[in-house]
């Protein structure tokens, strides 16, 4: 039995190399011009028009904690209203 098609073939190996698409992805855009950096002095603020916030103690007065001693309303319309409204009117659905 002869073995047909095994190597020892007298032509030259022929190496396929495939050429790499260009990646670039293209702009028609200009790059920004660059332009000198120049030294700033800092801005001062005139302190006759200058706001500060004010002093001492706040002026909204603070909601009490609520505790269970003191039960203090949740503000209107919101969730926590919401929650407590149901849990009065259902009583054995909140813990």
């Amino acid at each position: 039995m002869a073995l047909a098609g095994c190597g020892g073939d007298d032509e030259a190996g022929t190496e396929t190399t495939r050429e790499l698409p260009d990646l670039a992805i293209p702009t028609t855009e200009a790059p920004p011009a660059v332009t000198e950096q120049t030294e700033t002095t800092p801005t001062t603020v005139d302190p006759a028009t200058e706001t500060l916030p004010e002093e001492g103690p706040s002026t909204t007065p603070e909601a009490p904690a609520d505790t269970p001693e003191n039960d203090a309303p949740p503000p209107e319309d919101t969730p926590a209203e919401r929650f407590e409204e149901y849990c009065n009117e259902n009583p054995g659905a909140c813990g």
